[in-house]
């Protein structure tokens, strides 16, 4: 029952994911870019709009201007601002990622490297304190943008980890009663308390220590240990 219950939610979250994919190809329209240059040049240039000066900073005719172009050639590409921001927040995930694979092919000590190593970089430089206000500040206004976020670029992700914490629960890394989903809704809210709530700069320094700290609070202290020993790192 157990294992009917897993598969059975990971069906769902893979149904999901497919629908939301449908959507956005939807709220695009049908013309796609012939030049990927162009589409990274608008995407960077949406990104750096809502960063700056959130949702109502973001128009169409702005970000044709930061990135040179029309906003016919917008238009051929996304009919909706929320669409172009969700795929520019996408898009920022991926490059950050792209170095270390598919998640669920990878090993949990893999995984724990890059979140204590990598991950504290990677938010200091991508100002996430900032970029995670502008996200939660826009759900009011602008429901749809979480809505097709969500679907298309959190839900492939949380199946993913899942399936990496499955992993680790029958390998005895995680107690087998974990909820893998609670266990990333912690992990995800603890993560915007200490870059969202708690005043103060951030250093990659502090975040990676509190990194090591949560997943070891989360019941991952062994191989949180494993990896840092492996490093030669405190």
């Amino acid at each position: 029952m157990i294992w009917r219950n897993r598969r059975l939610r990971l069906v769902k979250e893979k149904a999901l994911t497919e629908a939301g994919r449908n959507k956005v190809q939807k709220a695009r329209g049908r013309g796609r870019p012939r030049d990927p240059r162009t589409d990274a040049a608008i995407l960077d240039a949406a990104l750096k709009l809502f960063v700056a000066s959130g949702l109502d900073g973001t128009s169409f005719e702005k970000i044709a201007r930061e990135a040179g172009v029309t906003r016919a050639t917008i238009y051929r590409r996304w009919s909706s601002r929320e669409t172009l921001i969700a795929d520019a927040l996408g898009r920022l995930k991926e490059n950050a990622e792209q170095d270390f694979g598919p998640w669920e092919q990878l090993p949990l000590e893999t995984l724990i490297g890059m979140m204590i190593d990598h991950g504290p970089r990677a938010w200091v430089e991508l100002d996430a304190r900032r970029l995670l206000a502008r996200i939660i500040g826009s759900v009011p206004d602008a429901p749809d943008l979480l809505e097709i976020y969500w679907e298309v670029h959190i839900a492939p992700r949380r199946a993913a980890f899942n399936v990496i914490l499955e992993r680790a629960r029958s390998e005895g890394a995680l107690s087998p009663k974990t909820d893998a989903d609670v266990f990333q809704d912690m992990f995800s809210g603890a993560l915007m308390h200490e870059l969202l709530l708690k005043p103060g700069a951030k250093s990659e320094a502090g975040l990676r220590d509190y990194f090591i700290r949560l997943l070891r609070e989360l019941g991952l202290g062994d191989t949180v240990e494993r990896y840092l020993r492996s490093t030669r790192r405190d």
